[in-house]
């Protein structure tokens, strides 16, 4: 579930996240990453913050810049605007930040799903689609937030300042992104199941009429019964006659 959820977050992506705002956000995380960068450079220069060396104190201070970077990166907008804008009674809604799906559709996300329920077609095909944008955009989101964290967490480890059973609980919350990606390759094989099944108001298709034959004879009467006219035998002529 795992490789199947990879390739669905690679082919949806650009369908679930704005190449422009994702490229936008990436700009601000560069630039963030520089800020931070000179903003650290000069500040050790000047009050000598960071009591290690030379060697671990440049790697505390590029550890903490891209660190900054991967958080603007993920506090960036990168969906989507939703065009025309979805509403309710008047209210805006957003489906794009579907993260779950109705009861009926449960069973069909588990590790052992059941076979997908003809009455249940048309509501596994909507909700794993919302589900599947959902869930890109939440990796997209927390990856980078993620990571972020980690080399914080790692750069204050570097320099004395954090204890190192801390970075269990970035091992833990890894954990948890890894099983969105496994939830992601579910929500896609219930979706083939239910795309493969026929739709649920498709009409039967009629029988093929049989061909009826024309020129069959009747045999001859043996039973004395009246001749009728599907019993008369058409005139057989014979060249010359």
């Amino acid at each position: 579930m795992f490789r199947l959820g990879w390739q669905v977050f690679r082919a949806q992506f650009a369908d679930a996240v704005s190449v422009d705002r994702f490229r936008r956000a990436l700009r601000i995380g560069v630039l963030a990453a520089v800020v931070a960068a000179v903003v650290m450079v000069a500040t050790e220069a000047a009050f000598q913050w960071a009591s290690t060396s030379t060697g671990v104190t440049v790697v505390v201070i590029v550890l903490l810049a891209i660190a900054t970077g991967l958080l603007a990166l993920g506090c960036c907008p990168v969906a989507w605007p939703l065009d025309p804008a979805a509403t309710i009674n008047g209210r805006q809604v957003r489906p794009d930040t579907a993260r779950t799906v109705r009861t009926s559709v449960k069973p069909y996300l588990r590790r052992k799903p059941p076979a997908v329920r003809p009455e249940d077609r048309e509501a596994v095909l909507v909700d794993t689609a919302l589900l599947r944008r959902g869930l890109v955009l939440d990796l997209t989101r927390w990856a980078p937030l993620l990571l972020a964290g980690l080399l914080a967490a790692v750069a204050a480890w570097t320099a004395g300042a954090l204890p190192a059973y801390v970075l269990l609980y970035f091992v833990l919350w890894s954990v948890g992104v890894l099983d969105r990606v496994r939830e992601l390759g579910r929500a896609e094989r219930a979706r083939r199941a239910a795309a493969a099944l026929p739709p649920t108001d498709a009409r039967p298709t009629p029988p093929t009429p049989t061909a009826t034959r024309t020129d069959r004879v009747s045999p001859p009467r043996t039973d004395g019964a009246p001749i009728t006219a599907h019993d008369v035998r058409p005139a057989e002529t014979r060249p010359g006659a």
